[in-house]
């Protein structure tokens, strides 16, 4: 989730006006070079970015009462981050965010344009598959993206099922100060 944190305001950075990319049934590697070649002109603005990312539902069959209720505490204030985002960064956004570099993930479909992002991927690993939805809008000055997660779980070990909603909203506060916490 640290990653994702990080990640995700240099991956919007391309999203936002300008040229479109479209992918369908495309490997994760396809949607990474689609999204680096498209001339995208980035426009997440650099400097202090604050947010919170929140998970919003976590179902885990088979989990404890006791632990889920603990959880849904937890889950119910949601981390706060903040990020400093260089212009370097701002110029170019993170490839690596649409897994570009993970051969077992692949694209349903893949929709990044005027300021929305629409995508569903797959992945699989450890005998386990999971499927992933991540919805978005944004300026250059803010956003908010909702990933949901959905596994049925892997052969055999319990409590590996799960549905996750996760959702982010940040925006820039203004310049960077050295003591963003991630």
């Amino acid at each position: 989730m640290k990653k994702l944190l990080l990640l995700a305001p240099l991956a919007l950075s391309a999203c936002n006006s300008g040229p479109s990319v479209e992918a369908t049934n495309a490997s994760a590697k396809e949607v990474a070079e689609k999204v680096a070649a498209s001339g995208a002109a980035p426009s997440l603005s650099p400097g202090r970015w604050e947010g919170t990312a929140t998970i919003t539902n976590m179902e885990i069959p088979g989990m404890p009462p006791e632990a889920a209720a603990r959880m849904k505490g937890a889950m119910a204030t949601g981390h706060s981050f903040a990020n400093c985002l260089t212009p370097e960064q701002a110029k170019k956004p993170a490839a690596d965010f649409f897994s570009g570099d993970n051969k077992d993930c692949r694209y349903d479909h893949f929709s990044m344009a005027n300021g929305r992002l629409d995508a569903k991927m797959q992945c699989k690993s450890a005998g386990m598959t999971v499927d992933a939805t991540m919805t978005g809008k944004f300026s250059s000055d803010n956003y908010q993206m909702t990933m949901t997660t959905k596994s049925a779980g892997a052969a055999g070990q319990p409590m590996t099922a799960h549905t996750m909603t996760l959702k982010m909203d940040a925006r820039r506060t203004g310049e960077c100060t050295g003591k963003e916490t991630s």
